[in-house]
């Protein structure tokens, strides 16, 4: 940005790395920085991203529709974008509306990126379950990491850290490791809820599907656990 003070790009990727930090005023002040130097997709997004951050929702709406604008009627583009929107509405602590859209998105497009729903839904439900867990409500925790290991059955096996870099780059996600954190987690709630048959089937049925690494991941993972 110093060498080129009209690099829009520049300014609109550190607005995303200003939001990973949850430096919000300083993310807004570079994305609009980059959308005064030349309106762009990346500029209104990043500006989406921190209006949510800073819970000006209704703002935030008219950013991510300018950014809908901006791709250009491309349908993968937009799929992807609709998903950031998504993201950034949970990360507002709009919860119930952002899982929603994702199922909605899902069930209305099937043949755009289905799996990009599944990652997304299956992230937003392991948040929803560590609150839940955080606040002693295990039973609550139970169904949300639930349906998380139910929509990481469809990426199991699939390099999604690499397929979908721009959910890491932009939220700072942790997506090699999805699966294994979904389905441990469902164990460890079911355990604190009192459920110990189900947290046998569970832990059962994650070394089942696991390889001999992931397995090693996980019994250390186990052992260095409370359960109380």
């Amino acid at each position: 940005i110093d060498a080129d003070v009209n690099n829009y790009i520049s300014y609109a990727n550190r607005a995303f790395v200003m939001a990973r930090k949850l430096d919000w005023d300083h993310a807004l002040q570079d994305a609009i920085k980059s959308i005064g130097t030349k309106p762009s997709l990346l500029g209104y997004i990043s500006k989406g991203v921190a209006l949510c951050g800073k819970r000006q929702i209704r703002h935030a709406r008219k950013a991510f529709d300018l950014a809908f604008v901006s791709a250009n009627g491309d349908s993968k583009t937009g799929h992807f974008l609709f998903l950031i929107k998504a993201i950034a509405l949970f990360n507002a602590n709009e919860h119930e509306e952002a899982i929603q859209r994702v199922q909605e998105l899902a069930v209305d497009f099937p043949d755009i990126d289905p799996l990009a729903c599944r990652v997304v839904e299956s992230y937003l439900h392991v948040q929803l379950g560590i609150i839940a867990s955080d606040g002693s409500r295990y039973n609550e925790a139970v169904d949300h990491f639930t349906a998380a290991v139910n929509a990481s059955v469809a990426f199991r096996n699939s390099a999604i850290h690499l397929m979908y870099e721009e959910l890491v780059v932009l939220f700072g996600w942790d997506l090699e490791t999805l699966w294994q954190i979904a389905n441990r987690q469902q164990c460890l709630a079911l355990v604190r809820a009192g459920r110990l048959a189900e947290a046998l089937e569970s832990y059962r049925s994650m070394m089942n599907a696991s390889n001999e690494a992931t397995k090693a991941s996980l019994r250390a993972w186990f052992s260095g656990k409370s359960f109380q």
